[in-house]
């Protein structure tokens, strides 16, 4: 569903928030989505929920969201930033309008701009509050892989960013904490989706998939513990974060672990784009 990020759990981040009590902002792009999210969070315990639609690529906007969301909530506690482009394809088996210039700007304003505009506009209520900021990343983002070589860059900026963003803030002795989760393929619905069948996830080791409620767990735990930087699944990721820097022939490794020649790779990933619904055009956002 598009609306609340489906790609790492953002609906169900929300509901882990709203069962410890907290006050909520939810923005997306579906007003629809966004006030059945509402209901189910005032249901689960939540003390306030509050909607604001926004459509985060227009990094421009974000300045007069910041308006909107204090006009609501004058002290702002977490900064989740959750939402995401998710472009899954190999970069040269991109069709030329995807190739683009424009293309990857708006997948960059998405991913990556919009999450630096946010910081940006909130730091200094952040400052005020003692507050947190939560980054969700991606083990894409640690390592290079084909497959999603687009999507990836993404991540690495992030990564590059906010870990940077980290070390500064400590240097300035900032009483705001940054937490980036380095998150793998955590099995939501919408990642289901991009299988066709079952025994295609059931392809899939079990120490590679994550588990979505684990994964809202874990973000709202974090709000307690600050840590600079957690990886989920721990065992994969961690393995795949050491993996690329101590083997020099990693590239042949992984074109080896797929199996299957670059157009057959190809027309997977076309497949699972086909079914996923976090293509560009309906691409999922959502921050609390």
């Amino acid at each position: 569903s598009s609306g609340i990020n489906a790609e790492y759990g953002g609906e169900v981040t929300a509901y882990k928030y709203a069962g410890a009590g907290a006050k909520l902002v939810l923005s997306a792009r579906s007003l629809d989505k966004l006030q059945t999210v509402k209901n189910n969070a005032l249901e689960r315990g939540a003390k306030s929920v509050d909607i604001i639609t926004q459509d985060f690529s227009k990094t421009e906007e974000i300045g007069k969201y910041r308006e909107r969301v204090l006009a609501i909530h004058p002290t702002i506690d977490v900064l989740l930033l959750n939402h995401a482009a998710l472009p899954i394809m190999p970069w040269m088996a991109l069709p030329p309008h995807k190739q683009a210039p424009e293309y990857t700007r708006r997948i960059f304003n998405i991913n990556v701009l919009s999450f630096i505009e946010l910081t940006r506009v909130f730091l200094d209520d952040l400052e005020a509050s003692a507050g947190q900021i939560q980054v969700t990343s991606s083990v894409a983002g640690l390592i290079p892989h084909f497959e999603f070589g687009l999507y990836g860059s993404t991540k690495h900026a992030v990564n590059g960013f906010f870990y940077s963003l980290q070390q500064e803030l400590l240097a300035k002795q900032s009483r705001v904490s940054v937490s980036v989760f380095s998150l793998g393929l955590i099995m939501t619905d919408n990642m289901d989706a991009m299988f066709s069948t079952e025994q295609d996830t059931q392809k899939i080791p079990n120490f590679v998939k994550g588990d979505v409620n684990q994964v809202a767990h874990i973000i709202v735990s974090a709000t307690i513990s600050r840590p600079r930087n957690v990886d989920y699944p721990i065992a994969s990721v961690k393995f795949m974060r050491s993996f690329f820097h101590f083997f020099p022939n990693y590239h042949d490794i992984i074109i080896a672990s797929t199996g299957k020649s670059y157009s057959e790779t190809v027309e997977i990933q076309q497949r699972l784009e086909d079914a996923s619904k976090t293509i560009l055009d309906n691409y999922q956002v959502g921050n609390i």
